[in-house]
């Protein structure tokens, strides 16, 4: 397929693009810096290793009362600039809400990352977690 093809399907890009999008490397660079497997935090737990994260849950309320992930402290989104206070600058956190789908996960990192915070995503959030029968509280 030629590029003029590809145009053709696509149309052509924003004039924006050319200069200021980043490359497919640097994004997917810049993405796995900032998420984290179910299994790469299952690990962790196993192996005591979470005295350097903070897990949060940023799902409503309700969500969490009725399933949530062993050691995650409550912060929903609505909530996060009100408690930001309270987590640790030293440690990284490790947000999640329900699936693939969510966007709250994203946005409580954004809003860690720019208040200079270490944050990462819990890729899946909840629902992965659960596909995989990792432990949970209730």
């Amino acid at each position: 397929m030629t590029p003029n093809t590809m145009e053709k399907m696509t149309g052509p890009k924003p004039a924006s693009c050319e200069t200021s999008c980043m490359s497919a490397v640097e994004y997917f660079t810049a993405k796995l810096d900032c998420e984290m497997t179910p299994w790469t935090l299952k690990g962790m737990m196993d192996k005591n290793a979470m005295k350097d994260v903070c897990l949060i849950d940023v799902r409503p309320v309700e969500d969490y009362k009725k399933c949530h992930i062993s050691m995650a402290m409550c912060i929903p989104l609505a909530e996060l600039g009100a408690k930001m206070n309270t987590l640790p600058k030293d440690k990284t956190i490790v947000a999640y809400c329900g699936d693939m789908t969510c966007g709250l996960a994203p946005k409580a990192c954004l809003e860690l990352s720019k208040k200079g915070f270490k944050a990462m995503m819990l890729i899946g959030g909840m629902e992965s977690w659960m596909e995989k029968r990792f432990p949970t509280d209730k």
